[in-house]
């Protein structure tokens, strides 16, 4: 029910680091760096950039994605990150998101509900939300009014698959709150953990537990 804000295509462009499959060492801060192979590439025609693994592919490739969208995906282990460029959501009293909880809460239960999955179920949880500083990230020059990152899991069928076919899955939502231009941008990371036996995913992923949870704490 959100619509798209048009990025203008002639700002310089900003850096987005995204590592969704964080298999490595702890830094200082607690994070996972990863040993992965990453590569810088260009989003909505060059106006921002993000550093993805290697074996990340662009979807608009091979299917349509909307203009507010950029997706990029591993089939193989059915991982995706996916960064929405939407018209900013009114938060604080209306029922929206949450500067003072962090936004990204509210729209990782956003995407739960979309999902069948709604987080007051129990079918999906979240387990960590933290805010962001100017610090964080400096290539928005402190240019935001807030920002904020959401861990959790949610338990999703794809696509047409039957409800017993649901897939434990890794969710990290981390969302820039751009109220000079009345922008929310979303960047949304997804990792399967579980893939269950009738999943659609299965043939290519395999079936079975896939990953221990790199994102957030852990997931029961």
């Amino acid at each position: 029910h959100m619509r798209a804000w048009s990025l203008p295509r002639k700002r310089a462009p900003r850096q987005v680091v995204v590592v969704p499959h964080a298999h490595g060492d702890e830094g200082s801060d607690g994070a996972m760096v990863t040993c992965e192979p990453t590569t810088s590439r260009a989003l909505y025609g060059g106006a921002m950039s993000a550093r993805l693994p290697d074996r990340y592919v662009d979807v608009s490739d091979f299917r349509p994605v909307p203009d507010n969208q950029e997706m990029w995906t591993d089939a193989s282990r059915d991982e995706s990150v996916i960064v929405e460029i939407l018209e900013r959501v009114d938060g604080d009293g209306s029922g929206g998101p949450s500067d003072a909880e962090g936004a990204a809460a509210w729209f990782f239960r956003d995407l739960a509900e979309v999902n069948d999955a709604a987080v007051a179920s129990g079918v999906s949880q979240i387990l960590s939300v933290f805010h962001l500083s100017p610090g964080d990230l400096p290539a928005l020059g402190g240019a935001f009014a807030a920002a904020s990152v959401c861990v959790g899991w949610q338990r999703v069928a794809k696509g047409r698959d039957r409800d017993d076919a649901r897939n434990l899955v890794e969710v990290l939502v981390a969302n820039v709150r751009l109220e000079a231009v009345g922008t929310d941008l979303l960047v949304t990371l997804n990792r399967p953990l579980v893939v269950a036996q009738g999943s659609s995913a299965a043939p290519q992923t395999g079936a079975g537990v896939m990953g221990v949870g790199g994102f957030g704490s852990g997931v029961d």
